[in-house]
């Protein structure tokens, strides 16, 4: 077939879609709801822009001295900035990369337009009008000022709690598995450790620490021991559920068929566990965090559980609400690669699990 002719069947095709009402009602519906994206995202630029102008242009209150407008400033304008890229991006989006930029805003705009209007709020009762007062409530271009301030202490910091973390749900996550993976295949260990895995798995983190301080050479190996001991009972608890839900007619058929035991736990079982996998890192990720900063501070001496507590010491609210914000984005972060890895390795089950 020709260009021209296949063309000229393209053209048919959808002139004869386009006959069907029920293909018009639709095109329709979706031509609305493109409007009315494109107004929301009109809407949320319009509010970030209306920020950046309140925070450069109004004087702030002469009730306290304001510190690190200029910053907040330059982060509202370059969201504007984005925004406005994007919006022009997804105009008109069909395919590839566009409909993917239009997806994303129709999904996240209005919590873009939601935390615009929270810096506005903020911005005026704080800097502006002084209706809340530093330190507990301070303006929030002075988190952005603290935080570029102590950059390198900061920068440290969060450093080490990476480090400490990373290497805690290492640690914690193999053991877990390979605990997990050995209760669910051995009644002979599901028997030892079962009480052990419940008696001890959910002691409190601060009920161990006078004992791993004392036990240990270092702070540092003592919080790896507490954050891998965080992760490694919901990943054995999962583990070992989801070893144990295989059916067990997966198991006769490929036996049947003349397989061994080592294809049996790693091409059958462990494939057909993995949502509890996934699920045991899910729950795992939040206690490390919780863990983590609990056990820098009573005890390590660096880290943003440490700095947070030192600077909230030293009533450097700005700094320590920056820190803050800093451990959200990290374990929001955390989570959202564990899950985008969670439903690309797990394809397969788009429909039968949502999250």
């Amino acid at each position: 077939m020709t260009t021209s002719e296949e063309q000229a069947r393209l053209r048919d095709r959808d002139a004869a879609l386009a006959s069907d009402p029920k293909v018009r009602a639709a095109l329709a519906l979706r031509h609305r709801a493109r409007k009315a994206n494109h107004g929301l995202v009109g809407l949320m630029v319009g509010l970030w822009a209306l920020t950046t102008a309140v925070i450069l242009w109004i004087p702030d209150t002469t009730a306290f001295i304001v510190h690190g407008q200029k910053p907040l400033a330059v982060a509202t304008g370059l969201v504007v900035a984005v925004m406005v890229v994007l919006w022009m991006l997804s105009i008109g989006a069909t395919h590839g990369f566009r409909l993917r930029v239009s997806r994303w805003l129709g999904v996240w705009t209005w919590w873009w337009v939601a935390l615009s209007v929270v810096t506005l709020l903020l911005d005026v009762l704080t800097a502006k009008t002084a209706v809340l007062r530093p330190p507990y409530v301070p303006p929030p271009g002075q988190l952005l000022t603290e935080a570029w301030n102590d950059r390198t202490l900061l920068g440290q910091s969060i450093a080490h709690s990476a480090i400490l973390l990373i290497v805690g749900l290492l640690i914690g996550g193999i053991v877990g598995l390979l605990t997990g993976l050995w209760m669910g295949w051995s009644r002979r260990a599901g028997y030892w450790f079962n009480p052990i895995v419940k008696y001890i798995g959910p002691v409190p983190t601060l009920a161990w620490i006078p004992i791993v301080f004392l036990a240990f050479p270092n702070t540092f190996w003592a919080a790896v021991f507490l954050v891998s001991l965080t992760v490694w009972f919901p990943m054995t608890v999962l583990t070992n559920a989801g070893i144990r839900s295989v059916p067990k007619s997966y198991f006769d058929v490929c036996q049947t068929l003349g397989a061994s035991t080592r294809f049996l736990v790693l091409k059958v079982s462990l494939p057909a566990a993995l949502p509890n996998i996934f699920t045991g890192i899910f729950m795992a990720l939040p206690t490390a965090f919780v863990t983590l900063t609990i056990a820098e501070t009573l005890g390590v001496n660096s880290g943003l559980g440490w700095y947070i507590n030192w600077k909230k010491g030293w009533s450097s609210y700005p700094a320590m609400y920056a820190a803050i914000g800093i451990m959200v984005i990290l374990c929001g972060s955390l989570l959202s690669l564990e899950l985008a890895i969670r439903n690309r390795v797990l394809a397969w089950q788009k429909d039968l699990t949502r999250w």
